[in-house]
């Protein structure tokens, strides 16, 4: 059991403890490898394997994270493709009621996340909970 009356500062990773996965699920596993696969005219089963093949071999790095290296590598507008399905963004069960609680505690909550700043516009815009955090790092 947590000891609540020992914490001051809790820090928040956005994506999959605040907001629901879904949006990025669906983003680069079904819409994207259908996107590449009508741009460059190939089967989605093989525009899933080299999209794959092409996550793999950056995963664990910060531009793995960066959207502007995915749309200069892919050549597509990742950013705006995102924008595109951005009603798709959700939050997580009892995430607001968690986040007024913690508010209401008077601890510091800060949000943390390695998404890039693009995403997390888009994300906000869709579903705007910065105001419940003392700070956002990104």
């Amino acid at each position: 059991m947590i000891d609540w009356d020992t914490i001051d500062t809790v820090l928040l990773d956005m994506d999959g403890t605040l907001l629901d996965l879904h949006f990025d699920n669906y983003f680069w596993q079904q819409l994207l490898p259908r996107l590449y696969a009508e741009k460059h005219q190939i089967s989605e089963e093989e525009s899933s394997a080299h999209l794959h093949g092409q996550f793999s071999s950056g995963q664990g790095t910060l531009e793995w994270y960066c959207l502007d290296h995915w749309s200069s590598r892919l050549d597509m507008d990742i950013p705006a493709l995102k924008r595109e399905i951005q009603h798709m963004v959700s939050l997580r069960p009892y995430a607001i009621e968690f986040l007024t609680w913690l508010h209401d505690s008077h601890r510091d909550v800060v949000m943390v996340t390695n998404a890039h700043r693009k995403t997390l516009d888009i994300k906000m815009d869709q579903v705007d909970i910065t105001h419940w955090f003392d700070r956002v790092v990104v």
